[in-house]
């Protein structure tokens, strides 16, 4: 769902839900306020007709002397109960259990309820009957006549009835309004989110490659603004593209040519070292020679073939397998000790992974590299630490303690062709892809490398395993090897 439409969604519930509310509430108001009038205006009539009753009742018993009949308390009521049946009211009086008058209807007097009435007390109550609504009014006579009790019933219908036409109005007009309303919001959202969808067709171009993409967004509002930022980075995200593609092309160019045309001449150089050798020159100068441009073959040789390994590395796909990360550091010990014990140097290995996702051929390149960084590194009888660990993700750590890098050296020494120290470099076979190509084996793995180091202290080379398609690590015990 679009935000447009989640807008438009949200703010008509909104409205709705708010009109809604006050008109219902109002309606429960005004009605409320009807029926209280109501009520009072019946209670006022009731005092008075019982007061009224009371009083004739006295006058006739003190004139005729000989107390009130059943046909003289029926011909005093009926008088009351003709005058009030205009007016949609109805009376009852009863002495004890005996009904003296009623032109109550039969439906209603069976729900009045005649228990637990007290001197001066009345009860009042609110009735619904064949889908009529009647206000009952029970009490004691009082005076002398306390065993009489009287009961004015009014038909509130027509007070419902308006209710009821009200709440229909009501609703008609509510309807009609909220039709209008989510129109208009319809039309004004749609116009207000208009440069949303202009913004949002630019960036779907760029996302798509076009990066001469702008937008034109007329004003002086926040959506102004925002075109004019946007354009500004999509200006600065095609020089940046532009700069990383030549320097992609370049670099790739570069190892693409040495890798192709090294390889050629690299045989007949070869073959003419050893015809320097055998050739009729004076010994000395002969093997000099010869040794010269053998180490020199050497050399160019080493760089082909890391440059082909780059390669290589770079356009191919990673077979993903299940490694063990113990056999994995045992093979990179086996396959440098030669080396370690020329130099006398220690390598330590730890594990304490249980499995490792990636291509083992691939992996132990890389780790062969680091550990032959750290040896160049490293001074003679010194120390290096091998490990693989779990710390929030897999890892594959080499540290040494030698000599160490420069903060600035740190973050160029994975470029291709860097060296940190040329003069060693060279001495030592060093050309400066060794790191290029461990990174692109991290990176072929879903995998991190950093490099922590500090001059005259050492440093410390992390592979952190950040694809989801490494394993959960099952055991966290440190386990030594």
């Amino acid at each position: 769902m679009k935000f447009w439409q989640k807008a438009f969604i949200s703010i008509l519930v909104v409205f709705i839900a708010s009109i809604n509310t006050c008109l219902y509430l109002t309606s429960k108001y005004t009605f409320s306020l009807n029926l209280e009038r109501d009520t009072d205006r019946a209670t006022s009539e009731y005092h008075f007709i019982m007061k009224s009753l009371n009083e004739t009742m006295n006058s006739i018993y003190y004139r005729e002397q000989t107390g009130l009949t059943p046909s003289s308390i029926e011909s005093l009521m009926r008088s009351y109960a003709d005058y009030y049946k205009k007016q949609n009211v109805f009376l009852e009086l009863k002495q004890s259990d005996q009904f003296m008058f009623t032109n109550i209807p039969a439906v209603v007097a069976s729900d009045i309820n005649y228990k637990d009435l007290t001197k001066d007390a009345y009860k009042t109550k609110v009735m619904t009957s064949s889908g009529k609504h009647y206000l009952s009014i029970t009490g004691s006579v009082g005076g002398r006549y306390e065993d009489y009790t009287l009961t004015y019933v009014r038909d509130l219908s027509e007070l419902f009835q308006t209710h009821t036409q009200l709440n229909r109005y009501l609703i008609t007009v509510t309807a009609l309004v909220e039709t209008v309303l989510a129109l208009v919001l319809l039309l004004l959202l749609r116009k207000l989110t208009h440069p949303i969808r202009i913004m949002q067709k630019a960036t779907n171009k760029i996302s798509g490659g076009i990066y001469n993409e702008r937008v034109c967004l007329p004003g002086k509002d926040e959506f102004h603004d925002l075109a004019e930022n946007f354009n500004q980075m999509a200006i600065n995200i095609q020089e940046k593209i532009n700069e990383l593609d030549k320097n992609a092309q370049d670099k790739q160019r570069l190892v693409d040519n040495l890798a192709h045309e090294l390889r050629t001449p690299l045989t007949a150089i070869r073959g003419y070292a050893e015809y320097l050798q055998n050739a009729n020159a004076s010994e000395q100068n002969r093997i000099k020679a010869a040794g010269y441009i053998i180490s020199e073959t050497d050399r160019m040789q080493n760089l082909a073939f890391k440059l082909l390994d780059l390669a290589l590395v770079r356009n191919s796909k990673v077979d993903l397998q299940r490694v063990n990360p113990t056999e994995l550091l045992h093979q990179v010990k086996i396959g440098m000790q030669s080396i370690l014990r020329s130099r006398g140097i220690q390598l330590e290995i730890s594990s304490s992974l249980e499995e490792l996702t990636g291509d083992s051929i691939l992996l132990q390149s890389m780790l062969v590299n680091l550990v032959d960084n750290a040896v160049k590194a490293s001074s003679k009888n010194s120390s290096i630490e091998l490990s693989a660990y779990f710390n929030s993700f897999p890892i594959l750590e080499v540290r040494d303690f030698g000599c160490g890098m420069e903060e600035e050296q740190t973050a160029l020494v994975c470029e291709p062709f860097y060296r940190v120290d040329q003069a060693r470099s060279r001495s030592s076979g060093g050309i400066g892809l060794g790191l290029s190509l461990c990174r692109e084996i991290a990176h072929l793995h879903g995998a991190e490398l950093r490099i922590n180091s500090i001059s005259g202290i050492g440093t410390t080379v992390q592979v952190l395993f950040t694809t989801y398609l490494q394993p959960p690590e099952n055991s966290v015990m440190h386990k030594e090897v």
